[in-house]
């Protein structure tokens, strides 16, 4: 994997960003052509079905006023651990506390990412 904090960088924005044709051009950039996302209630395959999970999460959480950034991260190999908060944008307290595991190719494209909820907003 080349650069952890570049890659760690773009996947954040990918989750913060209002334009979803950005977000579109975002997840074909880092996933690979049949890269597979999971949550803890889906799972995704394919840029499109990745796509539309970013898109839920944007008009979830992004849109009503919330951030996700990044608290720590560490990669192994081709893998890399990431540890983000969701906060309000203008500031206050964390919301929700998530873990992603993901595994990449040689392109350093997603093959595999799995989010793990540390602290859910749901509960």
């Amino acid at each position: 994997m080349g650069s952890s904090d570049e890659f760690v960088t773009r996947y954040a924005a990918v989750w913060n960003e209002t334009d979803s044709g950005a977000r579109r051009k975002a997840v074909a950039d880092l996933w690979a052509e049949d890269g597979h996302y999971a949550n803890v209630g889906q799972e995704y395959r394919g840029h499109e079905a990745v796509a539309q999970a970013i898109d839920e999460a944007y008009e979830d959480f992004v849109s009503k006023g919330f951030s996700f950034t990044v608290h720590s991260h560490l990669k192994n190999h081709d893998a890399i651990r990431i540890v983000w908060h969701m906060v309000p944008t203008g500031g206050g307290d964390v919301a929700a506390v998530g873990t992603e595991f993901i595994t990449v190719d040689a392109a350093d494209r997603i093959l595999t990412n799995y989010q793990f909820m540390d602290i859910d907003p749901g509960q």
